[in-house]
């Protein structure tokens, strides 16, 4: 495929049940969030600002209860698809998660087959938490044995989990084995509950030196330590970062920190960037945030590399 195609590293796609289960996390992992991004949430679900303080203040249970009482919280899979096609995403990595949805199973089963629905436009990715090593390994297994999902994600900081304990190790090892990429949230966390960096680049570094065949995506990019990132880039043959949740529009503007990104992602790792969206973050789709990137100062060639060709490379697609 060839053009303004894009490939999406960081899908996040969610029917009412799946809302469910995602705020569900939110409210008991990381309940920060739920005031960090409330805006966000009423947008989406059509709430009130008011209405969704006085909840905040009665808990984070009573926020996910509003939020879902609208029915705004819903997604048609086939017109999402559609829309992907039309906006020019011709594939988009969904990664799911291992809290459990209402009618049984949990979001990675939902992932899972939404992805099955729409094989063409959609790979799924399996979502780890990193509080039991056994139960992220059995779940790693059934997920990609099992589900045909293509790659594991994880998030260290609302696990309260150390990106470098025995236990993650173990999860880094089992996916170096089975031979699938781990998306690993990079850079700033907004939790009170762990360091700033709790998993950043010298973690990262660590992880790549001690699993040189196991592809890691850095996720939201490592942001805002961007020339440690560009450097571990550099280093490592087997580690990309994603920007997904950094709007790309603001990335050329002075002091955005992304500075040493468009300095050397044009340059020695312009084969190390990929595309990422989490939409809702934005309230845009990735057509949309895409079309941010192609406004960026890059070549063409190095616009291409960014929202197709790398990622083609990680997933194994013909690009």
């Amino acid at each position: 495929m060839s053009g303004d195609a894009v490939i999406d590293m960081a899908g996040v796609v969610l029917d009412a049940e799946s809302w469910e289960s995602y705020l569900s996390w939110f409210a008991a992992d990381c309940p920060n969030y739920l005031r960090l991004f409330g805006r966000r949430f009423c947008g989406l679900a059509g709430v009130e600002h008011a209405a969704y303080q006085k909840a905040l203040e009665r808990g984070p249970d009573e926020v996910v209860r509003l939020l879902l009482s609208t029915g705004r919280l819903d997604v048609d899979i086939d017109r999402y698809v559609e829309e992907l096609a039309a906006g020019g995403v011709a594939l988009q990595v969904i990664h799911g998660g291992m809290t459990p949805l209402r009618s049984g199973g949990l979001l990675n089963d939902r992932a899972a087959a939404f992805a099955r629905r729409h094989p063409e436009r959609l790979r799924a990715w399996a979502g780890l938490s990193m509080r039991d090593e056994q139960a992220a390994l059995k779940e790693m297994r059934r997920c990609v044995g099992d589900l045909g999902m293509g790659g594991v994600s994880v998030t260290h900081f609302t696990d309260v989990a150390d990106p470098l304990s025995a236990a993650s190790r173990a999860v880094y090892a089992e996916a170096e084995r089975l031979g699938v990429p781990v998306w690993i949230h990079a850079g700033h966390n907004l939790s009170p509950r762990v360091p700033v960096d709790h998993c950043a680049w010298r973690q990262l570094d660590a992880i790549a030196r001690a699993h040189p065949d196991l592809v890691i995506v850095a996720g939201h990019g490592g942001w805002p330590w961007m020339m440690e990132m560009v450097a571990l880039c550099q280093r490592h043959p087997n580690v990309y970062l994603e920007f997904s949740t950094h709007r790309p529009s603001h990335m050329a503007a002075a002091g955005s920190g992304w500075e040493p990104l468009l300095a050397h992602g044009r340059a020695t790792i312009r084969n190390k960037v990929l595309f990422g969206s989490v939409g809702w973050v934005h309230e845009m789709s990735a057509g949309e945030l895409a079309d941010e990137v192609r406004a960026l100062p890059l070549d063409e060639g190095t616009v291409r590399r960014w929202l197709y060709s790398n990622a083609a490379r990680v997933l194994g697609t013909a690009a």
